[in-house]
């Protein structure tokens, strides 16, 4: 069996492929969000896969192959990543199990005997590939540099390319999809009540400092008098958050109210686009993705049939063509953008104006490719509103269940002493730390790492400064605030490079550390190296106060 037509209908609709297709383009919208990756082998591994996808979405090693890049990527930028970065994650480790659970107890392996031979000598190549960039990084002696890094990268991502574009697909993606696609609509829905949840708190209701009221301020500069920013309208869009963050699960969920749910999100998230942060059109291309998962058959079909008569014009009349050309220009478009935002760093130095401004570049490529596919959601979901509206795909025993319970423990880390800045709070004014803002929760020092706080009086050179040339999320987070945990004060501390001298407030004393000639001095225990899982997985907040009113953060 494979997925082929996945109702009664001709029009060749196969939720598998449309959804790592639409997978695919995302993935590529998060590279142009944050273009550090462009440095690190990772991150062009990435590329490949997802370029891989889609050029042909329906091989489910192909898609397995994006999830483990994209994994991959992922544990060489963590800690600092995005909320919804992190959630992506934990989809992916969702989709990795169901991806197992289909080798290990569905129909891939037989699949794969068909092809086997011609995957394996071409596996054995790409094994070489990264043997010899293993031996760059590893055996002393060798030199490190862009030349040499680059040569050794390149090898690899041919012998990638070489691997996942010369060979026959295996196409069972619609049993794939029946693994992973019930759990990843119930973490959808888990992040969403999460990202309410944590808003309930004093000051994010308080339009005077409401990251709501913040953001729709940031957005309304873009069209001046012709979207208001009184008070009312602050207060509007304050209360506007919960009704679409709390509203959009229950209506995807309902049947009567699916169509009202997709034209929910989609509105909610496109808006939330147009703010200048990076990384929030990123968020809403993500969500816009998943939306598909949402999307009952019969809806599908319509938008499969939207989709042909689309490549038929495209390809004068030949879907086929038209089909190809579709795929040359989301792949060619993310290069050019690439390379759009890569002149202005030439041009403009790596600053934060340029960042800003590549950003924008980057939103514009999202922007018109969101206003397209989600424009394709309503079309199929009002001319599909008499089709049975169940959804596709019900809930099966499987692995890929054990992936939830990430999500699940994700919004509670907050509440039991654990990591404060990816934990699906982002932009929700909320502090577990010192006298919480909740109304309903307060913090149970499971893991006691928010009790013992640090402020940073002085410091030279300054630790909490961002780098001149900024390479990574950390640079950007809550810029000028200075109390931290005693955690996140050990990494600054641990991983400062030369000569420093700082002076901290710890535990109600006045203290002084640094390195003076190459010397420690001060509490030894601020020196010591972080382990390798608390460091890859832990991130907090840096605050402005432990009492007064919590600003908007990150």
């Amino acid at each position: 069996m494979t997925d082929s037509i996945s109702t009664s209908g001709d029009c060749g609709y196969r939720p598998f492929s449309a959804f790592a297709l639409i997978w695919g383009i995302t993935t590529l919208a998060h590279q142009l969000a944050f273009t550090f990756w462009a440095e690190s082998w990772q991150g062009w591994v990435l590329v490949i896969a997802a370029s891989a996808v889609i050029f042909e979405p329906a091989c489910v090693l192909r898609f397995g192959s994006l999830v483990f890049a994209s994994l991959l990527n992922l544990w060489h930028k963590l800690p600092f990543v995005p909320n919804h970065i992190l959630f992506e994650g934990m989809l992916h480790v969702i989709m990795l199990l169901a991806f197992l659970g289909f080798f290990f107890f569905g129909p891939g392996v037989a699949e794969f005997r068909k092809i086997s031979d011609q995957w394996l000598p071409r596996l054995r190549w790409l094994s070489i590939a990264i043997a010899v960039k293993a031996s760059y990084f590893l055996i002393p002696g060798i030199p490190q540099g862009y030349v040499l890094g680059a040569i050794t990268t390149l090898f690899m991502l041919i012998s990638l390319g070489r691997l996942l574009f010369g060979l026959s697909p295996l196409e069972q993606g619609r049993e794939f999809l029946s693994r992973f696609a019930p759990v990843i609509r119930a973490a959808v829905i888990i992040m969403y009540f999460w990202a309410a949840t944590q808003k309930f708190n004093w000051d994010y209701i308080d339009p005077e400092i409401s990251c709501a009221a913040k953001l729709h301020t940031e957005i309304a500069a873009y069209f001046g008098p012709l979207v208001p920013t009184a008070t009312w309208a602050l207060h509007g869009a304050i209360w506007g958050s919960f009704l679409f963050e709390l509203g959009i699960p229950i209506l995807l969920l309902i049947r009567r109210t699916r169509f009202v749910g997709f034209l929910a999100a989609i509105s909610f998230h496109l808006w939330l686009s147009i703010h200048p942060a990076a990384g929030i059109f990123s968020f809403s291309s993500l969500i816009i993705a998943l939306l598909l998962l949402f999307l009952p058959l019969g809806w599908g079909e319509r938008l499969q049939s939207s989709w042909n008569h689309q490549l038929n014009w495209l390809g004068r009349s030949s879907p086929e063509r038209g089909r190809k050309i579709a795929k040359w220009l989301a792949v060619g478009g993310f290069f050019a953008t690439l390379i759009t935002q890569g002149v202005l760093y030439l041009t403009g130095g790596r600053s934060y104006e340029t960042f800003e401004l590549a950003n924008r570049v980057g939103f514009f490529a999202f922007f018109a490719w969101g206003c397209w596919i989600g424009g394709c959601y309503i079309l199929a979901g009002w001319r599909g509103r008499e089709e049975d509206l169940g959804l596709p795909n019900k809930p099966r025993p499987g692995l890929a269940w054990i992936g939830l319970i990430l999500v699940l423990l994700n919004g509670v880390y907050p509440w039991i002493g654990g990591r404060t800045q990816t934990s699906f709070s982002m932009y929700s004014n909320l502090r577990s730390e010192g006298e919480s803002n909740h109304m309903l929760f307060k913090r149970r020092d499971l893991f006691k790492l928010q009790s013992e706080m640090v402020e940073v009086l002085q410091s030279a050179p300054n630790i909490l400064a961002p780098s001149e040339r900024p390479r990574g999320i950390q640079q950007f987070a809550n810029i000028g605030h200075r109390i931290i945990p005693w955690f996140e004060f050990r990494r600054l501390v641990s991983e400062m490079p030369g000569d420093f001298e700082v002076t901290y407030l710890h535990e109600g004393e006045e203290k002084t550390l640094g390195r003076k000639d190459g010397r420690d001095f001060g509490e030894e225990a601020a020196f010591e190296p972080l382990p390798l899982f608390a460091r890859k997985f832990l991130w907090f907040r840096r605050l402005e106060t432990l009492e007064g009113p919590m600003c908007c953060t990150h």
